[in-house]
């Protein structure tokens, strides 16, 4: 699961896209708190890497109890995007990297919220997670993109059992662009390791969507 993200380190993002010879960054906003349907600037590869505003969450048409709905879904399972006739042709096609300087996850006890997390990577100010992403129905409105999940590594399982789809080097990230062979891009759809993310405990003010600055990603005192 991945319902929120942190975009606010234009440095680390630069350093980022600088590793797959990019040279474009436009200084942004800092952006602490991003949720669904707001607009992600992802990497896509056209003639060359390019960085395009995508809005998060791919309209669906899906069943409801009064018939057909359409949702947003910000996050594709890596065990329905082959499946899914809604997913399949974005993923064998229409692969993009979706740059953070980290996500939130919290974790609940009897469907209770009861903490907030702040992830970001061990070793680093930015990281990629991989992503899909369609036209949008209306020629006139950003293209959609959603976050592939994957099951949570041993220690992301203490928080939830679903994690993005970190993509930890720069062939990685290459290859999920480049590649079209169904068996490589699997061994990309994998936990990351134990070691890759640091785990950080934040107070609640995160939990609202519309509360954006530092203190979405303040430690709780120990």
């Amino acid at each position: 699961m991945c319902g929120r993200v942190n975009v606010s380190d234009n440095e680390g993002i630069r350093v980022l896209l600088e590793s797959l010879g990019m040279t474009t960054w436009p200084s942004r906003e800092p952006r602490f708190n991003i949720a669904p349907t707001q607009t992600l600037d992802v990497v896509r590869l056209d003639d060359e890497l390019t960085l395009v505003p995508m809005s998060w969450g791919i309209s669906m048409s899906l069943p409801g109890k009064k018939g057909m709905v359409t949702r947003r879904i910000q996050n594709s399972r890596d065990d329905k995007v082959w499946s899914s006739r809604l997913w399949k042709p974005l993923i064998e096609r229409q692969r993009v990297l979706v740059p953070v300087n980290g996500f939130y996850e919290w974790k609940r006890e009897n469907r209770k919220l009861v903490a907030a997390y702040y992830i970001t990577p061990a070793s680093a100010a930015a990281m990629f997670f991989a992503g899909i992403y369609k036209a949008s129905a209306d020629e006139s409105a950003k293209p959609e993109v959603s976050i592939i999940t994957t099951s949570a590594n041993e220690r992301m399982s203490e928080v939830h059992d679903r994690m993005p789809v970190i993509l930890q080097s720069d062939n990685e990230a290459m290859a999920w662009l480049q590649e079209n062979d169904r068996s490589t891009l699997d061994e990309l759809i994998v936990p990351a390791g134990n070691d890759a993310l640091q785990i950080t405990q934040v107070s609640n003010y995160v939990n609202k969507s519309s509360n954006e600055g530092p203190e979405c990603i303040a430690p709780i005192a120990a």
